[in-house]
């Protein structure tokens, strides 16, 4: 049901820790996507993302993954894992050396452990050495070291300054083209109309074994301490042969909580991936219960306009609890998010995978509802009608339209928008699901002055 997408070049980033394979990846991306912070070994998990690049005329489809530094003081097995993981599947490895520095010995040992690797896993691979913070002449005297490793590809650059970033382009591009790749490019080239599903909720809840579960693999750090993951994560996947282009992001922790500055980055990305996405999963603890927190992150989606499901996680901790079923569970979620009522509650347990049966077939159905179109006509008449029914101040309704689906958006003029009280809104805001549906999506309802407007052609009398 749930299947990655190969529709691209995967190029890793490896090297020890504050080599600058975040900057170097911003820079090859155009854009700001992996942090990048002083304080070593601040990228954990895996960072990818998908663009193209033009080279000798050509379109060449890449996927940069960025990787955590192999030596750092946090979280060493598991990115040396996570990094094995990576090779196992990359089509080239860009192996980051610090000019600054020259070779160093843990310089080595990365080199050694990326050989291993590509030994384990029985593929040839290509690597190609990239000496970054060539910034000034004198570090061109520590360059002849490099040549040392064996490596028969090594290319100069700075990555803050941007030199020497088109000619690793086409080193790379050489080296791609005499691979046996195959690729989807379709997917690439449409990957901004691609559905974005930004997986959210506080530290700790599941989040990075829920997407494991989705994608069948290991493929984000998990671990008890909160706030393992800081990046936001990207994975091009098909959901019942649907592509889809998943987001974990950092768990949202309380602002007394997010003094550091990567981790007040870390929720400035979260924020941004739910601005780019269509729908939102908040997970949420079935073993520990609703937190003001939960509250807090399920009103960030609300504002940024995101279709949202519920998903209960960690549901196999209550299974001999037969007291508190899912329907208790559900209850207690609607009450304490009362303004979510619309989003579906689902129950899994990502550790056991279960629950993901159906969650393909009720994405495609919020995303479809998100989608729905309602004419000028239709809906203006449909206004009327229900002013029949329930209109307080007796507020006069003229043309009524929709002006966007995400969210699903409608403006109505009317004589006098403080006519319209929080009741009259709330009725029309439920009436509109029981004809429409809308299911899973916020609804916009805005209400506006009407302007008589007299024609040019008419005569004063």
């Amino acid at each position: 049901m749930f299947e990655l997408i190969k529709n691209s070049y995967k190029i890793i980033f490896v090297g020890r820790p504050n080599v600058g394979k975040s900057t170097l990846f911003n820079r090859l991306l155009n854009y700001r996507k992996a942090l990048v912070h002083n304080k070593p070994g601040v990228t954990r998990d895996r960072v990818e993302a998908q663009t193209n690049w033009m080279v000798k005329g050509n379109k060449f489809p890449v996927l940069l993954v960025d990787t955590g530094g192999i030596g750092g003081e946090y979280f060493k097995d598991e990115i040396i894992k996570q990094i094995r993981f990576s090779i196992s599947s990359a089509d080239l490895i860009l192996l980051l050396f610090d000019a600054q520095t020259g070779l160093t010995p843990s310089d080595q040992i990365v080199l050694q452990q990326v050989r291993e690797s590509i030994g384990d896993s029985k593929r040839h691979i290509p690597i190609v050495g990239v000496v970054n913070k060539v910034d000034v002449e004198v570090h061109e005297a520590l360059l002849f070291d490099f040549y040392s490793t064996g490596l028969n590809s090594i290319v100069t650059v700075s990555a803050e300054h941007g030199r020497g970033i088109e000619d690793l382009k086409l080193e790379l591009y050489n080296k791609m083209i005499s691979c046996p790749v195959t690729i989807l490019p379709e997917c690439s080239d449409h990957i901004e109309h691609i559905p974005k599903i930004t997986i959210v909720g506080r530290p700790n809840v599941g989040k990075s074994t829920f997407i494991n579960a989705l994608l069948n693999e290991n493929r984000m750090i998990t671990s008890s301490i909160p706030g393992t993951t800081i990046d936001s994560v990207d994975s091009l996947v098909k959901i019942d042969n649907k592509p889809y282009l998943v987001i974990d992001t950092a768990g949202i922790r309380k602002k007394s909580k997010t003094k550091q500055g990567v981790e007040v980055l870390s929720v400035v990305l979260a924020q941004k991936a739910l601005e780019r996405s269509d729908l939102a999963i908040l997970l949420l603890d079935g073993e520990t219960g609703i937190t003001t927190q939960d509250e807090k992150i399920a009103a960030i989606i609300e504002k940024h306009g995101c279709s949202v499901i519920l998903a209960v996680n960690k549901w196999d901790t209550q299974k001999r609890n037969f007291k508190f079923t899912k329907m208790h569970a559900a209850t207690r979620v609607r009450d304490e998010m009362k303004f979510l009522k619309y989003a579906p509650i689902v129950f899994m347990s990502a550790l056991e995978k279960q629950g993901f049966e159906t969650l393909g077939n009720l994405i495609e159905k919020i995303l479809k509802e998100r989608k729905k179109k309602i004419s000028t006509h239709v809906f203006t008449e449909w206004i009327r009608t229900e002013a029949t029914v329930h209109n307080p101040k007796n507020a006069k309704f003229f043309m009524c339209h929709q002006t966007g689906s995400h969210p699903p958006s409608f403006a109505c003029h009317v004589n006098d928008p403080t006519k319209i009280d929080s009741s009259l809104n709330g009725y029309f805001m439920n009436s509109m699901r029981k004809r429409w549906g809308f299911t899973g999506s916020p609804i916009r309802l805005y209400f506006i002055k009407h302007h008589h407007v007299k024609s040019r052609f008419a005569v004063n009398v």
